[in-house]
């Protein structure tokens, strides 16, 4: 799919002012506890037809804490329904994100048209994949990147936790969600994550929430295996938050009893990476 510039907002690396708050220290404690427990969906984003969208809570505070003292954009590869690029809109701050999927691409765009602005920091939405990033931007371009890939085909997958059901992205052969294998899956990841590298300025932070997957008897940690794809590109591993989401898993069962314990995942990793500073 040859992707396509959907908004021509500009997006430049110029550090525009933006309107951050000031971390007082009681706020600065609350955020640097490892486990973050207090995000919840708003009553729109409840409404929301998307299988996996974050809430804007979550987005706003890794741009609070990660964009400090940054120039250029925001980046997330994976858009989504837009919640980075909503959160960078809101503080001002240049965005641009990429969608294969077009009624997501749309989702984003009316969520984004419903906040006030500026209009010259309205985010650049690209219809496209996120594999040819380098058509589209400069390297050293980027301030931070948030963003949440595909956890492999895990939405195509009988939820035994809770029972709900399945609602994934589609059915686009270039959509990372449809990987049966999890080697090529994390090569794919690694296509991307190599531009988001080579996008970001030194010393920039990317972020990425992952779920760690089971399948059957066999379990998939893909934080760590995410890990190791990003150090050999060049990130170090910064550190680890652990977003507990229990307040939305309402309907838990009891995994394998009475024969086979298994763990109900509630929790998601926030695995922040960063590229490092130059000498």
């Amino acid at each position: 799919m040859a992707p396509q510039d959907v908004k021509t907002g500009k997006s430049d690396n110029i550090n525009r002012k933006n309107t951050l708050p000031d971390l007082d220290g009681k706020t600065w404690l609350r955020y640097s506890i490892s486990v973050w427990d207090d995000l919840a969906k708003n009553t729109e984003e409840r409404s929301i037809k998307h299988p996996a969208m974050f809430p804007a809570a979550l987005t706003d505070r890794l741009v609070e804490v990660f964009y400090r003292r940054q120039k250029g954009m925001v980046l997330d590869p994976f858009l989504g329904s837009g919640s980075t690029l909503c959160s960078a809109y809101r503080f001002g701050i240049p965005s641009v994100g990429f969608e294969i999927a077009p009624e997501f691409l749309e989702l984003a765009k009316k969520r984004l048209d419903q906040i006030p602005g500026d209009r010259s920091a309205y985010p650049r939405l690209i219809a496209g994949d996120a594999r040819s990033m380098e058509e589209y931007l400069p390297p050293e371009s980027a301030g931070l990147c948030i963003t949440s890939p595909p956890y492999w085909d895990i939405l195509r997958q009988r939820r035994s936790a809770d029972g709900k059901p399945l609602r994934y992205y589609g059915e686009d052969a270039a959509d990372l969600g449809n990987i049966e294998d999890y080697q090529e899956f994390l090569d794919s990841l690694s296509a991307v994550f190599r531009q988001v590298y080579s996008c970001l300025f030194p010393g920039a932070y990317c972020v990425v929430i992952v779920m760690d997957i089971r399948k059957g008897p066999r379990f998939f940690p893909l934080h760590m295996d995410l890990t190791a794809v990003m150090q050999h590109l060049g990130f170090f591993l910064d550190d680890i938050i652990i977003w507990d989401r229990r307040q939305e898993y309402n309907n838990l069962r009891p995994l394998g009893y009475p024969y086979v314990f298994r763990v109900n995942k509630i929790h998601e990793f926030i695995m922040i990476y960063q590229k490092p500073k130059k000498e």
